[in-house]
This record gives structure tokens, sequence and C-alpha cells, in this order.
């Protein structure tokens, strides 16, 4: 799977995450330490479009989300533990 998806392509630099109020590279480095998180913990055996879309789901959460200027990293395992089961697919019974 990570030969597949780049994570370098949804990696953000602070003159790309818009206006912080000066705090553009504290966002860049929060939103990354996120997409690195879900590189880090997800399963490998993940469907790739069901990865691509929880990838493609982080940004549009955080990107006017106050709160991710104080992410820590328990708050980051939090947030992609809530991430990978909001996007689980339940089995069929």
């Amino acid at each position: 799977m990570y030969d597949v998806i780049d994570i370098h392509e949804f990696l953000f630099d602070a003159g790309e995450v818009g206006e912080w109020e000066g705090d553009e590279e504290l966002a860049a480095e929060n939103v990354n330490r996120i997409y690195h998180k879900l590189y880090e913990v997800i399963d490998p055996s993940t469907d790739i479009d069901l990865f691509r879309a929880m990838l493609e789901g982080i940004w549009p959460y955080w990107q006017h989300q106050p709160g991710l200027l104080e992410l820590d990293e328990e708050l980051v395992e939090h947030f992609v533990a809530y991430l990978i089961e909001e996007f689980e697919v339940e089995p069929e019974e």
C-alpha cells in the first residue's frame, strides 16, 4: 500500500495551510503529524481507495479548526483512531 500512495502528496508546508495568525508552521507540522500517524498505524491490508479517502478526509476536517494548533500526541492518536473507526466498513451479517 505504501508504494501505491505517497505520503508526500498529502503533506503541507507553512505556505500551504492558509492564515493561522503567524502559526502557519505549527499548523503544517501538526496536520503532517496526523498524516504520519495514520501511515504508522493503518493495517497494510486496508483497501487502497479506503486509505486514500481517509487521507483525503484529514485536511478538510482540520483546516478551519483552531484546535489544530493545540494538538499533542494523545489527541493525534485519538483523532487517527476516530478516523479509522469512521471509515471502517462493517462486516455483513
